[in-house]
């Protein structure tokens, strides 16, 4: 041991902050864990590249990244021009995603943890409260997706007379009675799947990326031979004509923000499950590639089998599901119904994976990171599921309009949070994270900052969000803004990131950090810290539980008896 590791032990070993003890704290010092806040175990860290890999592939075949390609063309873009759009919407995404999941696989922690270093112990709730509220959401109208893909599922294996299911709901409902009744059958479909622990959960992403891939390929392929060998062209059926030259400036840039607009939520979710992985290098490389590949792909996929299909079936279809309805419509044959099973399962395997990877696991996490007395991932998970229908997923997928808006507006209240991460973990803290003190409340903890709260991050987050959510009303209303809080909205992925990080590099140049508790202060270079997982050489995992090194406590008194350690 250094001799100054050494002195710095010597100085905890003096303090009882960091002392490992089981007993309960009155005074507020205290954080509640759980087994599922803990940095992950050895025995946990199973995933390799091929999972994230298929974990990305997975999350973009999907049906709201296939209809996105279709949107596009309704708004007066060309399909080449979405290719183009998801090139450049990939490449951004890529760097993002490798930013923020190293702080995760050298630390093993997930989101509810690690935005603590930034956003402090206390302050940390409000933006685990926002992304839950988002990802709940997006869970919700991803059930919604399965439910009418459902409904093509059931039409071809019982016949029209599921098609036919008498509508007993009023117009005002945005729904059918067969559909409502699709949504719930999904939905009691998917909800097992929502009993599977994130750590196990890889094998699913790579089955569905497999299976959903060759179905997918199927339609496109039945839809370029059904038109003659050729792929076609898009008939529009909007008003809005194409638009070419200086018009399509900003459309592209429009396109290009929803293209990284639709995997937001996965890319603040980068902790969540980089935790899980083995190495940092099965998570960056396997991580871009599939994000590069998924996207353009599916995008290809999406306008390519619509275009195709519109020779055919004479009308574009921007939805998956009414796409597949209008096939069963034109050739309705038993080898027209076996296919249309095939492929339609295909994209509800697709939705019940993506709502699992992407949407309720950091809602379970998230609710644990809130309630970690009473809820694990998996509990939470449950929660996000029964709360879907509520959320009337139905009234917020109503047109392609709608849809561009409810991609964009959502990543305007996540990106500056996401923004605040990378600058924390790399610019500002230089790969040095203190694990320990991401548990406590107490004045010797870097992360406690002023009442466990970062006022920094707030005053960015607030930055991030007021840059950009005036054009929500725009996108709505064109006549409700000025243009230019139109075209602001249009790039709010990356204004609002880039506001959100710029307002919190600044502020904490201004007022600088603290990196280490205090009294263990020492120069650092890069991930230093990371070379024993945030741990000093004298300390260990039970300096958090208050587990001595020969004790055991089990998963169940973490979350059973949600003791609050002193640590």
């Amino acid at each position: 041991m250094s001799h100054y590791l050494q002195q710095i032990r010597n100085s905890l070993s003096s303090s009882k902050v960091f002392k490992p003890s089981a007993e309960t704290s009155q005074d507020g010092s205290h954080v509640r864990y759980n087994v599922d806040l803990l940095p992950s175990p050895p025995e946990d860290r199973r995933w390799e590249w091929q999972h994230y890999f298929a974990y990305y592939l997975t999350m973009t075949f999907s049906p709201s990244s296939y209809n996105l390609g279709a949107s596009l063309v309704s708004i007066g873009l060309l399909w080449w021009h979405g290719m183009i759009a998801a090139v450049i919407g990939s490449a951004i995404l890529t760097v993002l995603v490798v930013l923020n999941s190293r702080g995760a696989i050298k630390y093993f922690v997930g989101f509810p943890v690690y935005v603590r270093a930034a956003a402090g112990v206390r302050g940390a709730s409000l933006y685990i409260l926002v992304r839950a509220v988002v990802a709940i959401i997006y869970f919700a109208t991803q059930t919604y997706y399965g439910g009418r893909i459902t409904s093509v599922f059931m039409r071809g294996i019982f016949g029209n007379g599921y098609n036919n299911i008498p509508n007993r709901l009023p117009a005002s409902a945005g729904i059918t009675s067969k559909d409502l009744l699709s949504f719930f059958l999904f939905w009691m479909v998917q909800m097992p799947v929502m009993f599977i622990h994130p750590k196990v959960l890889r094998h699913l992403f790579v089955i569905k990326a497999v299976y959903t891939t060759i179905a997918l390929f199927g339609v496109l392929g039945w839809a370029i031979s059904a038109n003659g060998g050729k792929i076609g062209s898009f008939t529009y059926t909007t008003k809005q004509q194409q638009l070419s030259g200086s018009d399509l400036v900003w459309p592209m840039i429009q396109a290009i923000n929803s293209v990284m607009g639709a995997l937001a939520p996965v890319l603040i979710n980068q902790p969540d499950i980089a935790r899980y992985g083995k190495s940092y290098n099965d998570v960056t490389w396997s991580q871009g590639t599939g994000i590069l590949i998924s996207k353009v792909l599916v995008m290809f996929l999406g306008t390519a089998t619509t275009a195709a299909a519109t020779g055919v079936l004479g009308k574009s279809y921007w939805n998956v599901w009414d796409l597949y309805d209008a096939i069963l419509d034109q050739y309705w044959s038993p080898g027209a119904r076996a296919g249309m099973v095939f492929a339609s399962f295909g994209m509800m395997l697709a939705v019940l994976i993506t709502n699992a990877g992407s949407n309720s696991l950091p809602v379970g996490a998230d609710l644990t990171g809130i309630f970690p007395r009473w809820l694990t991932i998996v509990r939470g998970q449950i929660i996000c599921a029964v709360l879907a229908p509520l959320l009337v997923p139905w009234k917020i997928i109503a047109s392609a309009t709608s849809f561009l808006t409810f991609l964009g507006s959502y990543t305007v209240f996540l990106m500056p949070i996401c923004a605040c991460m990378i600058v924390d973990y790399w610019a500002i803290r230089k790969g040095n994270f203190h694990i320990p003190s991401l548990y406590v409340v107490t004045p010797q903890s870097p992360y406690t900052y002023y009442k466990g709260w970062n006022l920094r991050m707030l005053a960015a987050w607030v930055a991030g969000v007021a840059f950009t959510v005036h054009g929500v009303a725009g996108s709505l209303d064109p006549s409700a803004v000025a243009a230019a809080s139109k075209n602001m909205y249009k790039l709010g992925f990356l204004l609002s990131l880039s506001m959100g990080g710029l307002v919190y590099y600044i502020l904490c140049l201004i007022w600088p950090v603290q990196i280490l508790p205090a009294g263990a202060e020492q120069p650092l270079i890069f991930e230093q810290m990371a070379a024993n997982e945030g741990f000093f050489e004298h300390e260990g995992i039970g300096t958090i539980t208050g587990v001595l090194e020969g004790e055991e406590m089990g998963t169940e008194e973490y979350v059973a008896e949600g003791k609050e350690h002193k640590v």
